[in-house]
């Protein structure tokens, strides 16, 4: 490990889109003694440096850039196996500057630590002794997938999947506060299709990524619209875990989020937990890199899959979705109202936002009434619905609670 006698010696490459940081890290560097530091406004132009020959001992990162951010730096920097040591930098949530730690060590990358801004002399000494030697082979990659049957790959292409949207309303006063967007097929000859008969099979195939875009290009679209004529609501979309070794998806998502006018902190991407855990390295990268743009991240069917906590531990969620099997039954139900009670109160202490699901009457809207969930969605509430029928049914509601 470098003692203070040999920081004289070492290169520090600082990647930051602020000139007057840059400017105090070069200020700190040098007060403890490493004089030679490069700096770069942004990724792009660090990778050019690296591509170009250029060695260093330590890359200062900062998460958030323009253009490149930096998990896209951090996944260019593994797919070239960088050497060098990485510190991580972020005026984020503590949360999502962890979970980018966690995603540069699984990309074999070699980690000093992150420090949230604003950084301290002290700080930083402490990182620069922790300098370890490099380990690692390459990181796993996804799997090609095949093409989809004929007839999916028609409905889709022909954009036949449709949203239907399925309200979500605050417990406290009952007004709708966001709705969940749950794909229908509207096949020519059968008519109406329910997910289950095509979803899995999209997944299997390798098309689940086309079959999103045509159901989130008219969805968001469809938000768009209900924000200019006043609506105060929020979107949920559902994320296959399929979709998340796209590397790409967090700027498509920004880029019809912007082209339809939706602020992102609008969107919530929901990703089902019992999936979640495959492809674990393009997950966190895809993940972050979405909280970073100012998405939301919900984990949905909470309680069903055998690695809940670590996924809570690892990934920055910001609103946790109870499984409708812990809520419907709860009851009747001693075991499942207690995992009912709990969820929730892991996810207060988590600052999450709870949705409790499949609230069909009024004795499950009590139960989580009292178990302290934010939303309610439901039969009980509404079932999901065209967007012609949700303005019907807003109205509607609207005029039956007197506004």
């Amino acid at each position: 490990m470098p003692s203070d006698s040999l920081m004289t010696s070492l290169r520090v490459l600082v990647v930051d889109d602020d000139p007057l940081l840059l400017e105090m890290m070069i200020d700190i560097l040098n007060d403890l003694e490493v004089n030679k530091v490069i700096t770069c406004e942004n990724g792009a132009a660090a990778l050019t440096r690296i591509d170009s020959g250029e060695s260093y001992d330590v890359l200062m990162l900062d998460l958030n850039m323009p253009g490149m951010d930096g998990i896209e730096v951090l996944r260019n920097l593994s797919q070239r196996r960088y050497g060098g040591a990485l510190v991580l930098l972020s005026g984020e949530d503590s949360r999502i500057l962890n979970t980018a730690q966690r995603l540069a060590h699984a990309q074999n990358l070699r980690v000093l630590g992150s420090l949230a801004k604003p950084v301290t002399a002290e700080q930083l000494h402490r990182k620069l002794l922790t300098l370890q030697p490099a380990s690692g082979g390459p990181s796993e990659r996804p799997i090609e997938q095949v093409s989809l049957h004929e007839l999916l790959t028609l409905g889709i292409g022909a954009r036949q999947i449709t949203p239907y949207y399925q309200p979500q309303v605050r417990i406290t006063d009952g007004r709708v506060s966001a709705v969940e967007v749950l794909a229908r097929w509207h096949h020519p000859k059968k008519g109406w299709l329910m997910p289950a008969s095509f979803i899995g099979l999209a997944e299997e195939q390798g098309l689940i990524d086309e079959l999103s875009w045509v159901v989130f290009d008219k969805a968001i679209h469809q938000l768009g619209k209900w924000l200019r004529d006043g609506y105060n609501i929020d979107m949920g979309l559902n994320l296959s875990s399929e979709s998340l070794s796209v590397v790409n998806l967090p700027e498509r998502i920004d880029d019809l989020v912007r082209k339809n006018n939706v602020p992102p902190n609008r969107i919530t991407l929901e990703i089902t937990e019992t999936r979640l855990m495959q492809n674990l390295t393009y997950s966190l990268d895809v993940l972050t890199r979405l909280r970073l743009k100012g998405f939301g991240l919900s984990i949905d069917d909470f309680g069903t899959g055998y690695s809940t906590m670590v996924q809570l531990h690892k990934i920055p969620f910001t609103e946790l979705k109870i499984d409708r099997a812990f809520v419907h039954s709860a009851s009747d139900d001693s075991t499942a109202s207690a995992i009912l009670e709990s969820s929730a109160e892991l996810g207060r202490k988590l600052n999450m936002t709870i949705v409790a699901e499949g609230v069909e009457d009024q004795s499950d809207w009590n139960k989580v009434a009292n178990a302290g969930c934010d939303l309610v969605q439901g039969y009980f509430i509404a079932r999901p619905m065209s967007a012609d029928q949700f303005d019907i049914w807003v109205q509607q509601r609207q005029v039956a609670d007197g506004r």
